[in-house]
């Protein structure tokens, strides 16, 4: 559990200034050149990309941090990006963006966001390819889903951080972050994080899908080896961003009772643990404490 009274969070130029080298701050990055970084523990941003790859050059940003350019609405690995040639991240900001950019025209158009059904044979899918590891994963990863969530201002920017969050603390390798939508009476999805992930931007979870049952009865989900009737559509959903998925889990966000948000994650090699998604409740317990401090719901 974690208390929000315990941590003493520097301001975000001082954690620029902590992660980057001394004498490469600027006083803002420019426009159209506005990164975020996060990788679990901290989060940062805006900051151009030249200097965010200086700071990882000097290892003042861990290399396995994932960023997110200002016009994202998915995460994507630093190193995945940092490989890319000037031409190639432009043509991957762009290609993200555009797609980030349809999420509330295909969300108001009922047949651009119904979402396909889970394949019949989808069970076979989650059969492990690799046994769970022999030796304990019991330790957590290490994440702080208060320090990186108190650098959130608004419900969107908050719920992207806390899908990253959840990805890091479950070892996931694909999440998805699914927002209710009052003004369209539905629930849409309005983040990712890993690849492929922003081809569920702007869907919403049908009125008939066991999965929104659940949530909005405050029930975790968590898939075994055979798919249950939930977890096989949130395994419908994950497949595909993650074609060799074997294991997935839901974790609602619920408010005085009232559902929220649903973040889901999946992985490839063997199914989740109940303490690995036990974290992932944590950080959403975080989320939730951050709202209403926040005020984000009234």
């Amino acid at each position: 559990m974690y208390a929000l009274s315990h941590k003493v969070r520097l301001p975000l130029p001082t954690l620029v200034s902590e992660l980057l080298p001394r004498d490469s701050v600027p006083p803002s990055a420019p426009r159209g050149d506005r990164w975020f970084v996060t990788n679990g523990v901290v989060a940062v941003g805006p900051i151009s990309f030249e200097l965010l790859m200086r700071g990882a050059a000097h290892d003042r940003i861990p290399r396995g941090s994932f960023v997110r350019h200002e016009s994202w609405q998915v995460w994507r690995r630093l190193d995945e990006i940092g490989s890319l040639t000037a031409d190639g991240r432009e043509r991957t900001v762009e290609d993200l963006a555009a797609k980030s950019a349809e999420l509330e025209s295909r969300a108001s158009s009922p047949l651009e966001s119904a979402p396909p059904p889970p394949p019949d044979d989808l069970a076979l899918t989650l059969r492990p390819s690799a046994p769970p590891p022999s030796r304990s994963t019991f330790r957590a990863t290490t994440v702080d889903p208060v320090g990186v969530l108190s650098h959130a201002y608004d419900l969107p920017e908050a719920l992207l951080l806390a899908i990253s969050t959840a990805v890091s603390a479950s070892a996931a390798e694909v999440g998805l972050v699914h927002r209710v939508r009052q003004d369209l009476r539905s629930v849409v999805t309005v983040g990712g994080h890993g690849p492929r992930t922003e081809r569920l931007l702007g869907e919403r979870i049908t009125e008939d899908d066991p999965t929104l049952a659940a949530a909005r009865n405050a029930f975790t989900i968590i898939s075994e080896p055979g798919l249950g009737h939930e977890s096989r559509h949130v395994a419908g959903r994950i497949v595909r961003c993650l074609p060799d998925v074997v294991g997935v889990a839901m974790v609602p966000l619920c408010i005085y009772g009232e559902l929220v948000a649903i973040f889901e994650v999946g992985r490839g090699g063997h199914p989740f643990r109940a303490r690995e998604i036990a974290r992932v409740e944590d950080v959403v317990e975080v989320m939730a404490e951050r709202a209403v401090l926040m005020g984000w719901l009234e």
